[in-house]
Protein backbone atom coordinates (compact mmCIF):
# COMPACT_ATOMS: atom_id res chain seq x y z
CA UNK A 1 0.00 0.00 0.00
CA UNK A 2 2.64 2.37 0.64
CA UNK A 3 5.82 3.00 -1.32
CA UNK A 4 9.20 1.50 -0.43
CA UNK A 5 10.75 4.80 -0.12
CA UNK A 6 7.47 6.09 1.98
CA UNK A 7 8.45 3.91 4.97
CA UNK A 8 11.98 3.81 4.79
CA UNK A 9 11.44 7.61 5.03
CA UNK A 10 9.49 7.44 8.40
CA UNK A 11 11.48 4.87 9.78
CA UNK A 12 14.58 6.66 9.54
CA UNK A 13 13.11 10.03 10.67
CA UNK A 14 11.65 8.38 13.94
CA UNK A 15 14.73 6.63 14.28
CA UNK A 16 16.67 9.68 14.60
CA UNK A 17 14.45 11.53 16.89
CA UNK A 18 14.47 8.51 19.11
CA UNK A 19 18.17 7.96 19.10
CA UNK A 20 18.19 11.94 19.99
CA UNK A 21 15.86 11.73 22.84
CA UNK A 22 17.59 9.12 24.52
CA UNK A 23 21.21 10.56 23.84
CA UNK A 24 20.37 13.65 25.18
CA UNK A 25 18.58 12.20 28.48
CA UNK A 26 21.97 10.53 29.25
CA UNK A 27 24.11 13.25 28.42
CA UNK A 28 22.03 15.68 30.86
CA UNK A 29 22.61 12.43 33.83
CA UNK A 30 25.41 14.26 35.84
CA UNK A 31 26.61 11.16 37.70
CA UNK A 32 27.42 8.64 35.51
CA UNK A 33 27.90 5.09 37.09
CA UNK A 34 27.23 1.62 36.01
CA UNK A 35 24.29 1.62 38.27
CA UNK A 36 23.13 4.79 37.08
CA UNK A 37 23.48 3.24 33.42
CA UNK A 38 21.18 -0.01 34.43
CA UNK A 39 18.63 1.15 36.55
CA UNK A 40 19.06 5.06 36.59
CA UNK A 41 19.97 4.64 40.39
CA UNK A 42 16.31 5.25 42.04
CA UNK A 43 15.88 8.85 40.23
CA UNK A 44 13.18 7.80 37.51
CA UNK A 45 10.25 10.49 37.98
CA UNK A 46 6.59 9.15 38.40
CA UNK A 47 5.29 10.27 34.95
CA UNK A 48 8.64 8.59 33.11
CA UNK A 49 8.20 5.78 35.66
CA UNK A 50 4.71 4.66 34.48
CA UNK A 51 5.39 5.16 30.91
CA UNK A 52 8.45 2.99 30.83
CA UNK A 53 6.70 0.51 32.54
CA UNK A 54 4.11 0.35 29.82
CA UNK A 55 5.62 1.03 27.10
CA UNK A 56 8.56 -1.99 28.00
CA UNK A 57 5.39 -4.33 29.09
CA UNK A 58 3.45 -4.13 26.39
CA UNK A 59 5.56 -4.86 23.38
CA UNK A 60 4.66 -6.24 20.31
CA UNK A 61 1.36 -7.63 21.48
CA UNK A 62 -0.25 -4.38 20.77
CA UNK A 63 -0.22 -4.61 17.06
CA UNK A 64 -0.10 -7.88 16.38
CA UNK A 65 -0.41 -10.69 18.93
CA UNK A 66 -3.29 -8.88 20.54
CA UNK A 67 -5.81 -7.69 17.81
CA UNK A 68 -5.06 -11.52 16.75
CA UNK A 69 -5.18 -13.05 20.24
CA UNK A 70 -9.04 -11.40 20.57
CA UNK A 71 -10.27 -12.71 17.00
CA UNK A 72 -9.15 -16.16 17.48
CA UNK A 73 -9.88 -15.96 21.84
CA UNK A 74 -12.92 -13.85 21.19
CA UNK A 75 -14.34 -11.74 24.67
CA UNK A 76 -14.02 -14.34 26.92
CA UNK A 77 -9.71 -14.03 25.97
CA UNK A 78 -10.92 -10.15 27.08
CA UNK A 79 -12.29 -10.90 30.14
CA UNK A 80 -9.18 -13.26 31.04
CA UNK A 81 -6.90 -10.17 30.31
CA UNK A 82 -8.63 -8.30 32.50
CA UNK A 83 -9.28 -10.81 35.44
CA UNK A 84 -5.51 -10.29 36.47
CA UNK A 85 -5.37 -6.56 36.34
CA UNK A 86 -6.82 -6.50 39.83
CA UNK A 87 -3.60 -8.77 41.01
CA UNK A 88 -0.95 -5.81 39.88
CA UNK A 89 -1.73 -3.49 42.93
CA UNK A 90 -2.11 -6.10 45.59
CA UNK A 91 1.32 -8.05 44.30
CA UNK A 92 2.77 -4.08 43.82
CA UNK A 93 2.33 -3.62 46.85
CA UNK A 94 2.86 -6.79 49.03
CA UNK A 95 6.24 -7.80 46.92
CA UNK A 96 7.69 -5.46 44.30
CA UNK A 97 7.35 -2.24 47.06
CA UNK A 98 9.16 -4.07 49.38
CA UNK A 99 12.27 -4.82 46.92
CA UNK A 100 12.08 -0.99 46.44
CA UNK A 101 12.66 -0.43 49.63
CA UNK A 102 15.54 -2.55 50.26
CA UNK A 103 16.81 -1.13 47.25
CA UNK A 104 16.63 1.89 48.66
CA UNK A 105 19.63 0.80 51.12
CA UNK A 106 21.44 -2.14 49.10
CA UNK A 107 21.77 -0.33 45.49
CA UNK A 108 20.49 -3.28 43.21
CA UNK A 109 21.49 -3.34 39.91
CA UNK A 110 19.99 -7.34 38.32
CA UNK A 111 16.78 -8.84 39.20
CA UNK A 112 19.19 -11.40 40.59
CA UNK A 113 20.10 -8.77 43.30
CA UNK A 114 18.00 -9.18 45.84
CA UNK A 115 17.90 -12.69 45.59
CA UNK A 116 21.75 -12.98 46.57
CA UNK A 117 21.22 -10.25 48.99
CA UNK A 118 18.66 -12.38 50.82
CA UNK A 119 20.56 -15.69 50.26
CA UNK A 120 23.94 -15.28 49.31
CA UNK A 121 24.19 -18.12 47.10
CA UNK A 122 26.42 -17.81 44.02
CA UNK A 123 24.09 -20.65 42.55
CA UNK A 124 21.56 -19.23 42.82
CA UNK A 125 22.47 -16.20 40.85
CA UNK A 126 24.18 -18.34 38.19
CA UNK A 127 20.59 -20.34 38.08
CA UNK A 128 18.53 -16.89 38.10
CA UNK A 129 20.89 -14.85 35.37
CA UNK A 130 20.18 -17.96 33.29
CA UNK A 131 16.44 -18.24 32.97
CA UNK A 132 16.47 -14.21 32.96
CA UNK A 133 18.48 -14.71 29.77
CA UNK A 134 16.36 -16.96 28.36
CA UNK A 135 13.16 -15.23 28.99
CA UNK A 136 15.26 -12.36 26.99
CA UNK A 137 16.03 -13.30 23.84
CA UNK A 138 13.15 -14.71 22.76
CA UNK A 139 10.82 -11.37 23.67
CA UNK A 140 13.37 -9.06 21.72
CA UNK A 141 13.43 -11.42 18.79
CA UNK A 142 9.41 -11.40 18.94
CA UNK A 143 9.66 -7.09 18.66
CA UNK A 144 11.98 -7.72 15.49
CA UNK A 145 10.01 -10.12 13.64
CA UNK A 146 7.25 -7.93 14.42
CA UNK A 147 8.88 -4.48 13.37
CA UNK A 148 10.55 -6.63 10.19
CA UNK A 149 6.22 -8.01 9.47
CA UNK A 150 4.93 -4.22 9.67
CA UNK A 151 7.45 -3.07 7.15
CA UNK A 152 6.66 -5.44 4.85
CA UNK A 153 3.23 -5.54 5.16
CA UNK A 154 3.30 -1.72 5.00
CA UNK A 155 5.30 -1.20 1.91
CA UNK A 156 3.51 -4.22 -0.01
CA UNK A 157 6.26 -6.57 0.49
CA UNK A 158 8.63 -3.75 -1.73
CA UNK A 159 10.63 -3.93 1.46
CA UNK A 160 12.76 -6.79 3.11
CA UNK A 161 11.88 -8.25 6.35
CA UNK A 162 15.57 -9.33 6.66
CA UNK A 163 16.78 -5.64 5.97
CA UNK A 164 14.07 -4.06 8.45
CA UNK A 165 14.99 -5.90 11.26
CA UNK A 166 19.15 -5.16 10.88
CA UNK A 167 18.08 -1.78 10.64
CA UNK A 168 15.90 -1.75 13.97
CA UNK A 169 18.66 -4.09 15.70
CA UNK A 170 20.90 -1.11 15.18
CA UNK A 171 18.85 1.46 16.02
CA UNK A 172 17.83 0.51 19.15
CA UNK A 173 21.84 -0.68 19.79
CA UNK A 174 22.86 3.13 19.39
CA UNK A 175 20.64 4.80 22.10
CA UNK A 176 20.77 1.90 24.37
CA UNK A 177 24.85 1.41 24.03
CA UNK A 178 25.18 5.37 24.49
CA UNK A 179 22.47 6.29 26.88
CA UNK A 180 21.56 3.23 29.34
CA UNK A 181 17.99 3.32 31.82
CA UNK A 182 17.41 7.14 31.71
CA UNK A 183 17.88 7.35 27.70
CA UNK A 184 15.91 4.21 27.50
CA UNK A 185 13.20 5.67 30.49
CA UNK A 186 12.82 8.89 28.51
CA UNK A 187 12.86 7.29 24.72
CA UNK A 188 10.16 5.05 26.58
CA UNK A 189 7.68 7.67 27.14
CA UNK A 190 7.60 9.38 23.91
CA UNK A 191 7.19 5.67 22.34
CA UNK A 192 4.42 4.87 25.07
CA UNK A 193 2.46 7.83 24.48
CA UNK A 194 2.76 7.54 20.65
CA UNK A 195 1.62 3.91 20.48
CA UNK A 196 -1.24 4.21 22.37
CA UNK A 197 -2.80 7.09 20.84
CA UNK A 198 -2.45 5.14 17.15
CA UNK A 199 -3.88 2.28 18.37
CA UNK A 200 -6.97 4.09 19.00
CA UNK A 201 -6.93 6.30 16.14
CA UNK A 202 -6.25 2.68 14.21
CA UNK A 203 -9.53 1.42 16.43
CA UNK A 204 -11.81 4.84 15.60
CA UNK A 205 -10.82 5.01 11.92
CA UNK A 206 -11.98 1.20 11.54
CA UNK A 207 -15.15 1.71 13.62
CA UNK A 208 -16.08 4.61 11.51
CA UNK A 209 -15.60 3.47 8.15
CA UNK A 210 -16.84 -0.04 8.76
CA UNK A 211 -20.04 0.84 10.63
CA UNK A 212 -20.34 4.29 10.72
CA UNK A 213 -19.04 4.86 14.28
CA UNK A 214 -21.33 2.42 16.16
CA UNK A 215 -19.79 0.23 18.13
CA UNK A 216 -23.42 -1.42 18.64
CA UNK A 217 -23.65 -1.95 15.32
CA UNK A 218 -20.30 -3.85 15.13
CA UNK A 219 -21.37 -5.83 18.43
CA UNK A 220 -24.57 -7.04 16.46
CA UNK A 221 -22.87 -7.96 13.62
CA UNK A 222 -20.85 -10.13 15.59
CA UNK A 223 -23.21 -11.40 17.69
CA UNK A 224 -25.67 -12.64 14.89
CA UNK A 225 -22.36 -14.13 12.33
CA UNK A 226 -20.05 -15.31 15.23
CA UNK A 227 -21.55 -15.60 18.28
CA UNK A 228 -19.30 -18.34 19.36
CA UNK A 229 -16.81 -15.23 20.06
CA UNK A 230 -18.61 -14.24 23.05
CA UNK A 231 -18.30 -17.47 24.82
CA UNK A 232 -15.62 -20.02 25.84
CA UNK A 233 -13.63 -21.48 24.14
CA UNK A 234 -14.00 -18.79 21.75
CA UNK A 235 -14.48 -19.05 17.69
CA UNK A 236 -10.81 -21.10 17.15
CA UNK A 237 -11.34 -22.76 20.49
CA UNK A 238 -8.37 -20.74 21.44
CA UNK A 239 -9.44 -20.14 25.15
CA UNK A 240 -10.08 -23.42 26.61
CA UNK A 241 -11.31 -23.91 30.12
CA UNK A 242 -7.49 -24.53 31.31
CA UNK A 243 -6.20 -21.31 30.54
CA UNK A 244 -8.95 -19.43 32.82
CA UNK A 245 -6.44 -20.04 35.49
CA UNK A 246 -3.46 -20.81 33.49
CA UNK A 247 -3.54 -17.24 31.17
CA UNK A 248 -4.52 -14.72 33.77
CA UNK A 249 -1.47 -16.09 36.53
CA UNK A 250 0.94 -15.56 33.62
CA UNK A 251 -0.12 -12.55 33.26
CA UNK A 252 -0.15 -11.51 36.63
CA UNK A 253 2.68 -12.78 37.77
CA UNK A 254 5.19 -13.69 34.44
CA UNK A 255 4.53 -10.75 32.77
CA UNK A 256 3.79 -7.61 34.94
CA UNK A 257 5.90 -8.86 37.70
CA UNK A 258 8.95 -11.08 36.87
CA UNK A 259 10.23 -10.57 33.21
CA UNK A 260 13.32 -9.35 34.07
CA UNK A 261 13.19 -5.62 32.52
CA UNK A 262 9.79 -5.12 34.15
CA UNK A 263 11.05 -6.47 37.24
CA UNK A 264 13.57 -3.80 37.48
CA UNK A 265 11.60 -1.01 36.80
CA UNK A 266 8.38 -2.00 38.98
CA UNK A 267 11.21 -2.24 41.93
CA UNK A 268 14.43 -0.16 41.32
CA UNK A 269 14.04 3.03 39.35
CA UNK A 270 11.22 4.91 40.72
CA UNK A 271 12.46 7.85 43.08
CA UNK A 272 10.40 7.48 45.95
CA UNK A 273 7.42 5.38 47.64
CA UNK A 274 5.03 7.72 46.32
CA UNK A 275 5.91 7.17 43.05
CA UNK A 276 5.83 3.37 43.40
CA UNK A 277 2.79 3.80 44.85
CA UNK A 278 1.26 5.85 41.63
CA UNK A 279 2.84 3.64 39.38
CA UNK A 280 0.51 0.59 40.78
CA UNK A 281 -2.35 3.28 40.51
CA UNK A 282 -2.00 4.45 37.45
CA UNK A 283 -0.62 1.58 35.42
CA UNK A 284 -3.93 -0.85 35.48
CA UNK A 285 -5.48 2.17 34.11
CA UNK A 286 -3.38 2.08 31.69
CA UNK A 287 -3.36 -1.67 31.15
CA UNK A 288 -7.22 -1.57 30.30
CA UNK A 289 -7.04 1.57 27.72
CA UNK A 290 -4.66 -0.80 25.50
CA UNK A 291 -6.45 -3.96 26.30
CA UNK A 292 -9.57 -2.23 25.31
CA UNK A 293 -7.93 -0.80 22.19
CA UNK A 294 -6.53 -4.37 20.82
CA UNK A 295 -10.23 -5.81 21.99
CA UNK A 296 -12.02 -3.81 19.75
CA UNK A 297 -9.83 -4.05 16.73
CA UNK A 298 -10.15 -7.60 17.22
CA UNK A 299 -13.98 -7.55 17.37
CA UNK A 300 -13.72 -5.53 14.17
CA UNK A 301 -11.21 -7.84 12.53
CA UNK A 302 -13.94 -10.66 12.90
CA UNK A 303 -16.97 -8.66 12.00
CA UNK A 304 -15.59 -7.42 8.77
CA UNK A 305 -12.64 -9.81 7.61
CA UNK A 306 -14.15 -13.06 9.10
CA UNK A 307 -12.64 -16.41 8.49
CA UNK A 308 -8.67 -15.49 8.70
CA UNK A 309 -6.38 -18.18 8.76
CA UNK A 310 -3.92 -18.35 12.37
CA UNK A 311 -1.03 -16.43 11.12
CA UNK A 312 -3.03 -14.03 9.18
CA UNK A 313 -4.86 -12.98 12.58
CA UNK A 314 -1.40 -11.62 13.91
CA UNK A 315 -1.91 -9.03 10.88
CA UNK A 316 -5.30 -8.01 11.53
CA UNK A 317 -4.68 -4.52 11.23
CA UNK A 318 -3.19 -4.27 7.78
CA UNK A 319 -6.18 -6.76 6.41
CA UNK A 320 -8.05 -3.91 7.61
CA UNK A 321 -6.90 -1.07 6.45
CA UNK A 322 -6.39 -3.00 3.38
CA UNK A 323 -9.94 -4.89 3.13
CA UNK A 324 -12.01 -2.01 4.51
CA UNK A 325 -10.60 1.44 4.96
CA UNK A 326 -8.73 1.77 1.56
CA UNK A 327 -11.74 1.37 -0.70
CA UNK A 328 -13.32 4.01 1.39
CA UNK A 329 -10.53 6.46 0.97
CA UNK A 330 -6.56 5.88 0.31
CA UNK A 331 -5.45 8.57 1.88
CA UNK A 332 -7.15 7.62 5.43
CA UNK A 333 -5.99 4.13 4.74
CA UNK A 334 -2.05 5.45 3.92
CA UNK A 335 -2.63 7.11 7.09
CA UNK A 336 -3.58 4.25 8.88
CA UNK A 337 -1.46 2.43 7.56
CA UNK A 338 1.48 4.58 8.37
CA UNK A 339 0.24 4.38 12.25
CA UNK A 340 0.05 0.93 12.24
CA UNK A 341 3.87 0.85 10.99
CA UNK A 342 5.06 3.42 13.42
CA UNK A 343 3.24 2.09 16.80
CA UNK A 344 4.07 -1.39 15.73
CA UNK A 345 7.70 -0.20 15.87
CA UNK A 346 7.13 1.92 18.74
CA UNK A 347 6.03 -0.30 20.94
CA UNK A 348 8.51 -3.40 19.76
CA UNK A 349 11.54 -0.71 20.43
CA UNK A 350 10.63 -0.06 23.16
CA UNK A 351 10.37 -3.38 25.13
CA UNK A 352 13.74 -4.73 22.85
CA UNK A 353 16.14 -1.85 24.37
CA UNK A 354 14.81 -2.74 28.14
CA UNK A 355 15.40 -5.99 27.57
CA UNK A 356 18.64 -5.79 25.98
CA UNK A 357 19.66 -3.23 28.80
CA UNK A 358 18.47 -5.60 31.29
CA UNK A 359 20.02 -9.10 29.99
CA UNK A 360 23.27 -6.64 29.41
CA UNK A 361 23.42 -6.03 33.44
CA UNK A 362 22.88 -10.25 33.72
CA UNK A 363 26.16 -10.80 32.06
CA UNK A 364 28.48 -8.21 32.92
CA UNK A 365 27.16 -8.16 36.17
CA UNK A 366 25.79 -11.35 37.68
CA UNK A 367 28.58 -12.91 35.40
CA UNK A 368 31.80 -10.74 34.77
CA UNK A 369 31.69 -9.29 38.20
CA UNK A 370 29.71 -11.20 41.18
CA UNK A 371 30.70 -14.70 39.56
CA UNK A 372 33.85 -14.55 38.26
CA UNK A 373 34.52 -11.68 40.61
CA UNK A 374 36.24 -9.08 37.88
CA UNK A 375 36.84 -6.03 38.89
CA UNK A 376 36.66 -3.35 36.50
CA UNK A 377 37.13 0.48 36.63
CA UNK A 378 33.77 2.15 35.59
CA UNK A 379 35.08 2.96 32.10
CA UNK A 380 36.22 -0.88 31.59
CA UNK A 381 32.67 -1.83 32.98
CA UNK A 382 30.73 -0.03 30.27
CA UNK A 383 32.95 -0.87 27.73
CA UNK A 384 32.26 -4.84 28.59
CA UNK A 385 28.18 -3.87 29.42
CA UNK A 386 28.18 -2.14 25.51
CA UNK A 387 30.10 -4.80 24.46
CA UNK A 388 27.78 -7.45 25.72
CA UNK A 389 24.89 -5.78 24.66
CA UNK A 390 26.07 -5.77 21.29
CA UNK A 391 26.34 -9.31 20.82
CA UNK A 392 23.00 -9.69 22.51
CA UNK A 393 20.84 -7.54 20.44
CA UNK A 394 22.44 -9.38 17.26
CA UNK A 395 21.91 -13.04 18.64
CA UNK A 396 18.74 -11.71 18.68
CA UNK A 397 18.85 -10.80 15.20
CA UNK A 398 19.44 -13.61 14.41
CA UNK A 399 17.39 -15.19 16.13
CA UNK A 400 14.27 -12.74 14.58
CA UNK A 401 15.41 -14.00 10.81
CA UNK A 402 13.98 -17.65 11.47
CA UNK A 403 10.69 -16.86 13.75
CA UNK A 404 8.01 -19.88 15.02
CA UNK A 405 4.73 -19.05 13.17
CA UNK A 406 2.74 -17.07 15.94
CA UNK A 407 4.90 -14.04 17.72
CA UNK A 408 2.32 -15.29 20.71
CA UNK A 409 4.52 -18.43 21.19
CA UNK A 410 7.84 -16.41 21.61
CA UNK A 411 6.16 -13.68 23.93
CA UNK A 412 4.60 -16.48 26.15
CA UNK A 413 7.06 -18.76 26.77
CA UNK A 414 9.54 -16.00 27.71
CA UNK A 415 6.29 -14.97 30.12
CA UNK A 416 6.15 -18.57 31.63
CA UNK A 417 10.08 -19.48 32.22
CA UNK A 418 10.26 -16.87 34.81
CA UNK A 419 6.95 -17.58 36.99
CA UNK A 420 8.54 -20.02 38.92
CA UNK A 421 10.75 -17.08 40.33
CA UNK A 422 7.64 -15.66 42.13
CA UNK A 423 7.58 -18.39 44.99
CA UNK A 424 11.25 -17.74 45.73
CA UNK A 425 10.82 -13.96 46.08
CA UNK A 426 8.20 -14.06 48.14
CA UNK A 427 9.89 -16.57 50.38
CA UNK A 428 12.80 -14.02 50.47
CA UNK A 429 10.41 -11.35 51.76
CA UNK A 430 8.41 -13.01 54.35
CA UNK A 431 9.89 -15.90 55.53
CA UNK A 432 13.06 -16.15 57.35
CA UNK A 433 13.84 -19.71 57.14
CA UNK A 434 13.75 -20.15 53.47
CA UNK A 435 16.91 -21.09 52.55
CA UNK A 436 19.71 -20.96 49.89
CA UNK A 437 19.95 -24.22 48.89
CA UNK A 438 15.81 -24.64 48.66
CA UNK A 439 15.82 -21.43 46.31
CA UNK A 440 18.36 -22.67 44.08
CA UNK A 441 16.32 -25.97 43.69
CA UNK A 442 12.87 -24.30 43.33
CA UNK A 443 14.38 -21.93 40.50
CA UNK A 444 16.00 -24.84 38.81
CA UNK A 445 13.11 -27.44 38.97
CA UNK A 446 10.27 -25.00 38.54
CA UNK A 447 11.84 -23.81 35.23
CA UNK A 448 12.90 -27.32 34.35
CA UNK A 449 8.71 -28.22 35.23
CA UNK A 450 8.06 -25.00 32.70
CA UNK A 451 9.87 -26.55 30.09
CA UNK A 452 8.71 -30.06 30.68
CA UNK A 453 5.22 -28.25 29.55
CA UNK A 454 5.92 -27.46 26.87
CA UNK A 455 8.47 -29.64 25.05
CA UNK A 456 7.43 -33.05 26.35
CA UNK A 457 3.77 -32.31 27.71
CA UNK A 458 1.70 -30.46 25.38
CA UNK A 459 0.06 -27.90 28.18
CA UNK A 460 2.19 -25.37 28.12
CA UNK A 461 0.23 -23.61 25.66
CA UNK A 462 -2.66 -23.53 28.30
CA UNK A 463 -1.25 -23.35 31.43
CA UNK A 464 2.01 -21.56 30.70
CA UNK A 465 4.02 -21.21 33.92
CA UNK A 466 1.65 -22.61 36.48
CA UNK A 467 2.90 -25.93 37.04
CA UNK A 468 6.28 -24.85 36.86
CA UNK A 469 5.51 -21.73 39.43
CA UNK A 470 3.39 -24.69 42.15
CA UNK A 471 6.49 -27.31 41.97
CA UNK A 472 8.73 -24.02 43.06
CA UNK A 473 6.35 -23.11 45.58
CA UNK A 474 6.37 -26.54 47.08
CA UNK A 475 10.06 -26.97 47.11
CA UNK A 476 10.69 -23.86 48.31
CA UNK A 477 9.18 -24.66 51.62
CA UNK A 478 9.81 -28.24 51.61
CA UNK A 479 13.29 -28.28 50.92
CA UNK A 480 14.04 -25.36 53.32
CA UNK A 481 13.13 -27.38 56.02
CA UNK A 482 15.21 -29.74 55.15
CA UNK A 483 18.21 -28.06 54.99
CA UNK A 484 20.04 -26.11 57.84
CA UNK A 485 18.77 -22.45 58.48
CA UNK A 486 20.12 -19.11 56.90
CA UNK A 487 23.14 -17.73 59.41
CA UNK A 488 21.19 -14.90 61.49
CA UNK A 489 23.84 -12.64 60.78
CA UNK A 490 22.54 -12.82 57.01
CA UNK A 491 19.04 -12.40 57.99
CA UNK A 492 19.70 -9.81 60.57
CA UNK A 493 21.14 -7.47 58.08
CA UNK A 494 18.68 -8.34 55.50
CA UNK A 495 15.55 -7.73 57.16
CA UNK A 496 17.11 -5.49 59.30
CA UNK A 497 17.92 -3.10 55.65
CA UNK A 498 13.65 -3.46 54.91
CA UNK A 499 13.04 -2.59 58.37
CA UNK A 500 15.16 0.22 58.78
CA UNK A 501 13.41 1.64 54.78
CA UNK A 502 9.60 0.66 56.28
CA UNK A 503 10.45 2.94 59.14
CA UNK A 504 11.48 5.96 57.27
CA UNK A 505 9.59 5.70 54.30
CA UNK A 506 6.08 4.45 55.97
CA UNK A 507 6.36 7.04 58.83
CA UNK A 508 6.58 10.01 55.93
Amino acid sequence: MLSGTSVWTVFIVYSILVAAVGIYAWRNQEIKTSQNYYTGRGSIGTLVLIMTYIASLMSTWVFFAGPGGYYRGGFVFYLSELSYIPLFPVVAYFVMNKVWLLNSRRNYVTPADVYDDRFRSPILRIILAIIFLVASLPYVASVLVAGGRAAEVASGGTISYHTVIVVMTLTMLVYVVLGGMRSVAWTDTLQGWLFIVLLWVIAFGTLSVGFGGSITAAVNNVWTNTNAWFSYPGPDYWVPYEARLGYPLACAIGWTIMLPHVFVRAAYTGQSLVTQRKLMAYVPVLQTLVWTGTMVIGLLGIALVPGLGTEQTELIIPFLIEAIISPYGMGLASFLMISFFVGAVAVGMSTANSFLLVAGSIVSEDFLDKTFNLKLSYDKKMLVARIVILFLGIGSMFLAFKPPELIWTLIMFAIAIVMPLFPVLVAALYWRRATATAAAIASLVGAITVLLTYFAWGVGWMWYGTFGMLVSAVLVVVVSYLTPPTDKRVLDEFYGALKEAENKYYEN
